[in-house]
């Protein structure tokens, strides 16, 4: 789940920001400590957030059960990478580290920001509750295992049934040619069609998602490492899909300068009929929109890789044990045997009506009565096809965000045209 990818200049931007933290980190809240009684973190589930207050709760209760205190420094996720690093350089990181393993996270382990924790899951039993998949996905080759796997997610489309009504659309489109008729409709109606940060991370997940459409997983892997898109056909159609849906008025007018906030905002407010987002939004949405979404894959295109409308699946959020943290095991044991208790598992399911990264098993009968949580996790595979989730192969670093956002704002641009400029970023870093 790309929901930050920024380029770095790693040799300067962090020796900067390495000096900064040197003479302030001292001075936030959670900081750094030496006892192993006190276990600090670095948080991107802030307060407010269905995440932030769940997490807040059980870590009052793990204190209250432990007498081991837990000092949380919350940052917004898009920052956290590049917060981490430089405290990680000033020698002042925090013991745990609550992120998504993504492009600005996959580098840590094996540049030894953090350790690898796969013996600790199997020694504290954790390895039998996690799902395999989940496993799978945090593995990095021979440097281990990057982290704990804890919140997972799906991203899906997302259809607002009254705005659609009102075009006169009375079920949502089955493939692309409907979507685009749909958007005509709306569009005649005086409704905007699809909401996309296209000045943002999610404008690269859709160029992924549309790729896709015309590109199995073992080629995607490929493309999305190592470039090479002009050189594959399939790329080129769906790159070429996007610049269709971008000429046909499918996205909301001005897309190419619309963030992510924007983009939830538009359909948070009703101001678009259409968006392409994530389980992380389901409870943030307000109670009358989500009464009227439903949820769904992007329509299914003609003579497509696909035969299902897809979606994305992913087991990203967890939490990375740092060196300073690795000092004090005892402590960070208890922590997370806490956090995967069947008890506290169940918890972010009905109270963070949360995805969890475990089996079933470990759930029990665990539900979330929001709404479209319920319909998040009705979205099996028997309904749509899950793609290759990009994050764990694009290059730490990259960010295909301001080439994108170029494309949809050149209206007739086509995908042969656009694949030379995702290639070149490949070229680039070289």
């Amino acid at each position: 789940m790309t929901r930050s990818s920024f380029i770095r200049p790693r040799a300067i931007a962090l020796a900067v920001a390495a000096a900064l933290a040197a003479g302030s980190l001292a001075g936030c809240s959670g900081k750094s400590s030496s006892d192993p009684n006190t276990l600090t973190v670095m948080s991107s589930f802030t307060t407010g957030d269905a995440t932030g207050n769940e997490f807040n709760k059980l870590a009052k209760e793990f204190t209250a059960q432990t007498g081991i205190k837990i000092n949380v420094e919350e940052v917004n996720y898009a920052d956290l990478p590049k917060v981490y690093e430089a405290a990680k350089l000033a020698n002042k990181e925090k013991d745990l580290v609550i992120e998504n393993l993504t492009p600005d996270t996959t580098d840590w382990l094996p540049q030894g920001q953090v350790v690898d924790v796969k013996q600790y899951l199997d020694d504290w039993g954790l390895t039998d509750k996690l799902d395999p998949q989940a496993i799978e996905y945090w593995t990095q080759g021979d440097s281990g295992l990057a982290g704990f796997p804890y919140t997972g997610f799906n991203w899906p489309v997302w259809y607002n049934m009254d705005l659609l009504k009102k075009a006169g659309i009375t079920q949502i489109p089955a493939n692309t040619d409907e979507l685009i008729a749909d958007a005509g409709k709306l569009r005649a109606a005086g409704i905007q069609p699809m909401a996309l940060g296209g000045a943002e991370w999610p404008v690269q997940n859709f160029v992924t998602w549309m790729v896709q459409q015309y590109v199995a997983p073992d080629q995607a892997k490929k493309l999305f490492s190592s470039g090479g898109y002009c050189a594959n056909p399939g790329a080129v159609k769906g790159l070429d899909l996007m610049g269709r849906l971008r000429d046909a008025g499918v996205f909301i007018d001005n897309v190419q300068g619309y963030t992510a906030d924007q983009m939830t905002t538009a359909y948070f407010t009703g101001k678009a009929a259409i968006m392409p987002s994530g389980s992380w939004g389901y409870t943030q949405v307000p109670d009358a929109v989500a009464a009227t979404t439903k949820l769904a894959g992007f329509p299914v295109t003609a003579g497509g890789a696909y035969s299902k409308p897809t979606a994305f699946e992913g087991y990203s959020d967890g939490f990375f044990l740092s060196p300073n943290g690795a000092k004090k095991l005892a402590s960070v044991e208890k922590f997370m045997k806490f956090m995967y208790s069947q008890q506290n598992l169940q918890s972010w399911v009905t109270d963070g009506s949360q995805i969890m990264d475990v089996k079933p098993e470990a759930l029990g009968d665990a539900k979330s009565t929001k709404p479209l949580v319920v319909q998040g996790n009705a979205l099996t595979k028997d309904v749509v096809d899950y793609l290759l989730l990009p994050d764990n192969y694009i290059p730490a670093g990259f960010d295909y965000s301001p080439v994108a956002s170029e494309f949809l704002g050149h209206k007739g641009e086509t995908g042969a045209q656009f694949c030379k400029a995702l290639d070149k970023l490949y070229t680039d870093k070289k």
